[in-house]
């Protein structure tokens, strides 16, 4: 309540320009309170996308798992492909370094 005393009493007092010593105060406590506001603001926002993320996780980790189990399923089916190719090339490859004659 002291301060709000002081700063009226101040307020009242003009500078040698005849301005009131109030008024800058006043545009720097409007600024404040904005910029009070604006941190408020984000900081809801902050509040509100977190929520919205944790909300979400769960379909996100499901689709995670799924993309993990798709990949295990792809490498399981091609693994047979991919040993019959490579047994083919090393057969390629021993023919190439040891020909066989006919």
């Amino acid at each position: 309540m002291a301060g709000f005393a002081a700063g009226m009493a101040v307020s009242l007092f003009k500078d040698e320009n005849g301005q009131r010593l109030g008024a800058p105060l006043k545009r720097d406590l409007e600024s404040f309170q904005h910029d009070a506001m604006s941190l408020l603001d984000g900081i809801n926002k902050a509040k509100q996308a977190s929520a919205d993320l944790m909300a979400n996780m769960p379909a996100a980790e499901r689709a995670i798992s799924d993309i993990g189990d798709d990949v295990h399923h792809y490498e399981e089916r091609t693994a047979p492909i991919i040993n019959n190719i490579k047994r083919d090339a090393d057969e390629v490859d021993d023919d190439l370094e040891n020909p066989k004659s006919e």
